[in-house]
């Protein structure tokens, strides 16, 4: 209350600004002017200035001074109060920060206009892939392009999300190679800024004949979601075992034990259990020394030779792939073409009651994380190994408490399936145990580098219980190259993620795999309101950290492992 009576309503001022964010500090000031009952007006300077959820994200209040954080873009609400009455209005923060790389002039940005016309020289994205779905949690893309420039042309780096904007111009030069890839800090303000997960990308080129010329824009989508965790993979042409998580990549296993006699290390056919602790193996080659290494012991990664869950011997069993149980109490083995259960603490072999599990032609083993099913390939022709085979059909069994086991159930058999489909390989459970990817093609591998032949290959998935198998070919862009699907262990919102490899192309030839056909893991992102009914699979994104010169494959994704 003043002499004009009593507060009626606060004006914000100013009202509806909107704050262009380059880099550099910035704030604004703002004033509450009070209106009271006999209609006077009155600057007041008892308020209180605060921010919405939204506001909160762009910056902050000191006293009546609002400075720009630079960490997000978007519309925030400002408010003054004072006692029960409060005046409101909005505000923008646009962000656009420009990087200009090596060698280029202090102009660079001056010469794209905000919208470059196409034309010849207009450069094409080649990744990421246009409709991408990624985690929020994931890196930025390395943005690849392809076409012609010649020394000191300049390229501009679009990426758009909302109302931030970040703009990086690149200067052709020898070793150049079309790529440019985001800071943490500026990925992050684009994921600030992506309200609905929409983010733009886009290069536009120019030389000083033909001046700008853009190109078309490719669109992702961001989903929230911690999506991290450590995938386990096994480089090929290395023959060694590999870990991506959010420090980049290095080995799994620096010093896995050696074979006696020619000192051979290499660990292959691996898997991973549910809790991410323990890393299942055959040491030297496929079908040899089993072993099982606690990846929580920092001495796996120190040691010579890594220490293992249970001590080597002439004795202990052999493998070939191997599955384990919700708790890593049990470990099946597939050895040969059979099934066999093992105790991964001491590699004590267990007896099993019910059903005794498959003896011949069986492969490719993986549990249920709830600990009730085991799928498998059951039936296959394999002659002596569970490797190769051209037919089979996808089985599921039962496990209960007591080490015991059900009848096989067959959800896809080979004649059901056709021809081209006719080896499954590789089934695997979706975090909640109801949904089973699994890959299908002529051959159980996509790739045998000893004839050489190439087998076409696709994903599908189907409910644990059977009925309709939906084929992933949004995943997979319609071809027959993609492999060995395997789920991340999160469940989160609306999407299951699932890692796979595939010889598509990476970006392009310069800083990817263009032209090689070399294995590369991707992960796609799957609808749960479509499993049943439609294909539940998303454009996919590349691996972040992988090593474009390397084959890389068998991708197990699991949580960080417990610290002992």
């Amino acid at each position: 209350t003043s002499g004009g009576g009593d507060l009626l309503s606060i004006e914000v001022s100013p009202a509806n600004a909107t704050l262009n964010w380059t880099g550099l500090p910035l704030s604004q000031s703002y004033t509450a002017t009070g209106t009271y009952e006999d209609g006077s007006t009155a600057t007041l300077t008892d308020v209180v200035f605060t921010l919405d959820a939204d506001g909160t994200r762009l910056g902050a209040f000191a006293a009546e001074d609002f400075t720009v954080s630079g960490e997000a873009a978007g519309k925030g609400g400002v408010f003054a109060t004072t006692g029960e009455i409060t005046g409101s209005t909005s505000v923008i923060v646009t962000v656009h920060p420009v990087r200009l790389g090596p060698g280029v002039p202090a102009d660079g940005a001056d010469k794209f206009p905000d919208v470059s016309p196409p034309g010849a020289l207009s450069p094409t994205v080649v990744y990421p892939l246009d409709k991408a779905v990624m985690p929020t949690s994931v890196k930025s893309p390395n943005v690849q392009w392809e076409g012609a420039a010649t020394t000191n042309d300049l390229f501009r780096v679009r990426m758009i999300a909302g109302f931030a904007t970040i703009d990086t111009i690149l200067a052709q030069a020898p070793g150049f190679t079309s790529s440019s890839q985001l800071s943490v800090s500026d990925w992050q303000i684009l994921i600030n800024s992506a309200s609905g997960g929409e983010i733009s990308v886009s290069v536009d080129h120019w030389d000083p004949t033909t001046g700008a010329q853009g190109g078309a824009a490719v669109d992702l989508k961001l989903i929230r979601g911690d999506i991290t965790g450590a995938i386990y993979y096994w480089n090929l042409g290395a023959g060694r075992m590999e870990r991506i998580d959010t420090a980049g990549r290095a080995l799994a296993i620096q010093n896995p034990p050696p074979r006696p006699g020619d000192g051979q290390r290499c660990i292959a056919c691996h898997s991973v259990s549910k809790d991410g602790r323990y890393l299942s193996g055959s040491l030297w080659d496929a079908g040899q020394q089993g072993a099982v290494f606690d990846m929580s012991n920092p001495s796996v990664v120190t040691a010579d030779p890594a220490p293992t869950l249970a001590p080597l011997s002439t004795t202990t069993y052999t493998q070939l792939f191997s599955t384990f149980n919700h708790d890593a109490t049990r470990l099946m083995l597939n050895v040969g073409n059979s099934l066999t259960l093992i105790d991964p603490r001491n590699g004590a072999t267990v007896p099993t009651n019910g059903t005794p599990l498959p003896a011949t032609g069986s492969s490719h083993p993986s549990w249920s994380p709830d600990g009730t099913l085991i799928a498998y390939v059951n039936n296959h022709n394999g002659a002596s190994w569970a490797v190769d085979y051209t037919a089979g059909d996808l089985a599921v069994l039962p496990s209960s408490a007591g080490d015991t086991f059900g009848p096989p159930t067959t959800l896809v058999s080979s004649a059901a399936a056709g021809a081209a489909f006719a080896a499954p390989s590789w089934p695997t459970f979706s975090p909640d145990s109801a949904w089973i990817a699994y890959g299908a093609g002529v051959n159980s591998r996509g790739r045998n580098n000893g004839i050489p032949a190439t087998y076409p290959g696709a994903l599908f998935v189907i409910n644990k219980a059977g009925g309709t198998t939906q084929r992933l070919d949004v995943a997979c862009a319609a071809a027959r190259d993609c492999y060995l699907p395997n789920f991340s262990p999160y469940d989160m919102g609306e999407h299951f993620w699932l890692v796979f490899y595939s010889f598509r192309s990476y970006g392009n030839a310069l800083a990817g795999t263009k032209g090689t056909s070399r294995r590369q893991m991707w992960i796609t992102a799957i609808d749960k309101s479509k499993l049943g009914t439609a294909d539940a699979s998303s454009v996919p994104y590349w691996v972040p950290d992988q090593d474009v010169a390397t084959e890389n494959m068998s991708a197990f994704w699991a949580p960080p492992p417990p610290i002992q």
